[in-house]
C-alpha cells in the first residue's frame, strides 16, 4: 500500500476563477521526474488499469485532492478518515504518433447537455462550485498545443442554449449547422510531462489525432463524482480496493449518505 504523505493543496482563488470561467484548469509539472518514469514504465509495460502500482497514488494525489474537495463536496462530508467525493473510474491511454481519434469521442461532447437541468451538470450557488462529473488527466509525456491533446469549448459548461442540432437533449454537437464554427472556437494546451488537467464533464470536449512526432501521448484519465451520484459502473474487484490504504478506499464507497457510513466495506461499495 502507498499512503498519501503530503497534505492536500487547497484550490486557490485564481484557480476557482479560471475554472468557473473556462471549465478547465491546467497544473504544470506536478510530478517529479522519478515519479513520471516509474508511471510511464507501468503504462508502457501494458498496464490497462491504474489502481495498482505507482499509478494508484494519482487517485488521491495532494495536487488534486484540494481541488476536488472544493468543487465536489461540502464541509459536512469532509472528514479526516474519508474523502467527500468518489472515484468513478480510471483508465490509461497510450497514443503513438499518427494515432487517429475514435468516432464518439472525436465529436465535441458533454456528459449531459449543459443547458438542461440534471444532477451531473456544472452549478455555482452561494459562491460555491459544484462540478458534477469531473475528469482529471495526468499527462505523463509532453503535450504540444495543436498536436493531439484534449480540446475544449471553453465556457460551454455554463451554456443556456443548445449547439444548434436537431435534438436539444443530444450531448454533442453532431448535425449542428454551426459545427465548423464550434470546432474552430475550441482550445487546447501545451504542458511538460507530469502535468495534470482538471475539467468538468459538462464542458464540451473532444479527443484529437495525436500528431506530435516527438513522443506518444501517455495519460491517465481519472473520473470523480459527488458521493451522492454515480454515472459509470465501477466494475472494480473488492480485493483490489481492500489492498489500498483505508482513506483511499473511501473513494469507492457506496452512494447512500442518510443512515450510511463514510467507510468503505464489502457491503458499502460502489459497483
Amino acid at each position: 500500500m502507498t499512503e498519501q504523505t503530503a497534505a492536500p493543496i487547497p484550490m486557490t482563488d485564481e484557480q476557482k476563477m479560471f475554472f468557473d470561467l473556462r471549465g478547465w484548469i491546467l497544473l504544470p509539472s506536478v510530478l517529479a521526474e522519478e515519479e513520471i518514469e516509474a508511471m510511464k514504465a507501468q503504462c508502457y509495460a501494458g498496464a490497462t488499469k491504474s489502481y495498482e502500482g505507482p499509478l494508484q497514488t494519482l487517485l488521491d494525489h495532494p495536487a488534486v485532492v484540494g481541488i476536488l474537495s472544493e468543487i465536489l463536496t461540502e464541509a459536512p462530508f469532509e472528514r479526516e478518515e474519508s474523502y467527500g467525493f468518489r472515484c468513478e473510474g480510471s483508465f490509461i491511454t497510450v497514443r503513438p504518433p499518427g494515432w487517429s481519434k475514435p468516432g464518439p469521442t472525436s465529436m465535441p461532447h458533454v456528459v449531459r447537455p449543459p443547458q438542461q437541468a440534471n444532477a451531473l451538470r456544472y452549478q455555482v450557488a452561494g459562491k460555491k462550485i459544484f462540478s458534477g462529473l469531473t475528469r482529471v488527466v495526468w499527462e505523463l509525456e509532453e503535450v504540444k498545443a495543436g498536436h493531439g491533446g484534449t480540446s475544449f469549448l471553453s465556457g460551454s459548461h455554463k451554456a443556456h442554449f443548445n449547439y444548434g442540432g436537431p435534438d436539444p437533449y443530444r450531448p454533442n454537437i453532431s448535425e449542428s449547422p454551426w459545427e465548423e464554427n464550434l470546432r474552430s472556437a475550441m482550445e487546447d494546451y501545451s504542458c511538460p510531462a507530469g502535468s495534470v488537467l482538471v475539467f468538468t464533464e459538462s464542458l464540451a470536449h473532444a479527443a484529437n489525432d495525436w500528431t506530435n512526432p516527438d513522443n506518444p501521448r501517455c495519460a491517465v484519465f481519472n473520473c470523480y463524482n459527488s458521493i451522492l451520484s454515480q454515472f459509470h459502473p465501477l466494475g472494480l474487484a473488492h480485493e483490489t480496493i481492500e489492498a489500498m490504504p483505508p482513506k483511499r478506499r473511501t473513494l469507492f464507497r457506496g452512494l447512500w449518505v442518510h443512515g450510511g457510513t463514510s467507510e468503505y466495506s464489502e457491503t458499502n461499495r460502489a459497483l
